[in-house]
Formats: structure tokens, sequence, C-alpha cells
């Protein structure tokens, strides 16, 4: 029966992706660089053996892998974890990193997250909760409470973490082979914007990821180590759907994008985690509290506030809680 599930369950490697909500990313043995290419020959002769198996329609969400570069990664359903690892090769099997109980441990009440592995074909593992999805997000201003309804998040997320493996994947040619937390963070969520941009005629889910980074960090300055939303202003100011469509491969997108990030230090963020906190959690309004931050800050947050507030009632806050209007 067991042989049975694991022909059957190959086929979908080549279906498209659709998994898991939120994002955390569990990254383990995260070292390893794997030479950036979109799809090798003998990628696509592989995936069309393992098409042929045969796939059970019951198990499309449940386990399958997916193209990572010039490797792969298994995608599996928290609820059929034992089946999904079994696919796993042995000396994956192996590792208590992937052992079943250390990923059950590590999920806990967490959307998803990603273990990376150091194998010759295969590039990780992306383990999602679909029961977790969330269908909005939500933050204080003041004392009123704002809420972001969330569309395809659970696709959304998927992608996301698929751009951790990929990001890795890419380390050491258009990337850096040292990379931060937070740089690991807003790089998956450049991918998940050229993901979308690659499926839908626009944009209103990359905006929708804006706003929902943007609102997580309104509501606690813990968030800022996946602020991703800065990048992505970035992106959407310079691209409109058209011309990121053009962008086929992956790696074209990051090779002109990724000069135009900022590049902040730890002070840096630092400032901005100061300046959030004072701003959305402090009783009393700081107008001159880090003003050499606060033109930054508000080019990048005057968008989701207008989403939510109004554009009128923005100016009235923003200039109640800041130097001057004119910082817009």
């Amino acid at each position: 029966m067991l042989r049975y599930w694991q022909r059957s369950l190959l086929k979908l490697l080549s279906c498209s992706v659709a998994c898991a909500p939120l994002l955390v990313g569990h990254f383990v043995n995260a070292g390893q660089l794997i030479t950036p290419q979109s799809m090798t020959t003998n990628q696509l002769k592989t995936t069309t053996v393992m098409v042929e198996n045969g796939l059970a329609s019951d198990d499309i969400r449940q386990a399958y892998f997916i193209p990572i570069a010039t490797k792969q990664a298994l995608v599996c359903s928290l609820s059929s974890l034992v089946r999904c690892i079994a696919l796993l090769p042995a000396s994956l099997q192996q590792q208590t990193a992937f052992s079943v109980a250390n990923i059950r441990r590590a999920v806990g009440r967490k959307s998803a997250m990603v273990l990376v592995a150091e194998h010759r074909t295969i590039a990780g593992v992306i383990v999602v909760n679909p029961a977790n999805n969330m269908a909005e997000q939500s933050g204080a201003i003041g004392l009123k409470t704002y809420q972001l309804p969330l569309a395809n998040q659970i696709q959304l997320t998927l992608w996301h973490e698929i751009g951790h493996l990929y990001n890795i994947a890419l380390q050491g040619s258009i990337l850096p082979s040292s990379l931060t937390e937070y740089q690991h963070e807003w790089l998956a969520d450049l991918y998940l914007l050229w993901r979308i941009a690659q499926h839908y005629q626009q944009l209103d889910l990359a905006w929708q990821q804006f706003h929902r980074r943007n609102l997580a960090l309104i509501n606690d300055s813990g968030n800022l180590s996946h602020w991703s939303a800065p990048q992505l202003q970035i992106v959407l100011n310079h691209y409109n759907a058209q011309q990121l469509q053009h962008f086929t491969h992956y790696e074209d997108f990051l090779s002109a994008v990724y000069p135009l990030m900022p590049t902040w230090s730890p002070r840096d963020m630092g400032e901005f985690s100061s300046l959030v906190q004072r701003t959305f959690s402090a009783v009393q309004s700081l107008p001159g509290y880090m003003f050499w931050r606060q033109s930054e800050l508000i080019q990048v947050l005057s968008p989701t506030l207008e989403r939510l507030m109004g554009k009128a009632e923005t100016q009235r806050w923003l200039k109640n809680q800041f130097l001057t209007e004119n910082n817009m």
C-alpha cells in the first residue's frame, strides 16, 4: 500500500502550487549554495517521469514535489506529515531536523515553516498547516482597531516559503553568500511578488501583502523582522504588472530589482523599531522623535494608512504624530 501511495503521490511535481497561510521560516543547514539556473534539461526529464507515475486526487494538497532552481522541495500538509516525510531520501529521514516529532514541535501554532536540506537533489521541506489560515490582518491605531481582509492567503504564504528556498539557491551568485534574517524575509516576499505578477493580470495581491506587512508592524514592532513593505513598495513604484510579466525567470527579475533595495544596518533597523514603538504604542505623541527616520517611515506607511483610514484622516493623523505634515 505504501509503495502505491508513493508512486501515485509523485505525479504532483508539476502541478500549480496552493497551500498554507501566514509566514514563519525555520532554517536548518541554510549554508548550502546551489548553482542558480531556472530549470535544467535533466530536471524537465525527471519531471516528465514523475508526472507519468500518477497521483490519487485526494492527495493533491497533502504532499507533492515542486522545482527549486536545480533541485526539488517537498511540500507537506501537517495533516499528512507521516506519509509525506516518508517520501524523502533515507539520509534526510534519519536527520533529527526532519523527524515527524521534531517538525510537529517546531510548527506549533505556526501556519507554515520551511526546513532547508543539505542534499544533492532536495532543497528542503515546506510544511503547511491550512487549519491556521488567516482571513484578515488586524492592527490598532490609537483607540481604533482596523482589519485588512486577506484573499488567497494560503497560496501567497506557500509562494513566500518557496521564495526562502529559491533565494538560498541563489546565494553566492545573484545574492550575497551571507544574508541576515531580515534580508531572507523581504527577499522571500520579492519572490512572492514575482509569482503574483506571473499568475495574475493585476498586482492587487502584491499590494495586499504590502498592507499586511505594514499593519503587522503597526500592531507589533516585533514584526519588524518581516517588514518587507519598503522593498515591495520600491518594486511596485518602478514596475507595473505588464512590465513584471516580462521577467519570465525569477533570476532576471531579482538581478534587476536587488540593486534598488536599501541596505539598512542593525542600527538603522533599531531606529525604525524605536520610532514605530513610540508612534503606535506610546500614550503621548512626540512629533520630533527620531525626526531623521520619520520621512522614510511615513513614505512606506502612508498607502496603508490611507487604505484603512482614508486620505483626509491619514493627513490629520500624520500631522499630529510627526514633526510636520510636509514630511510626506
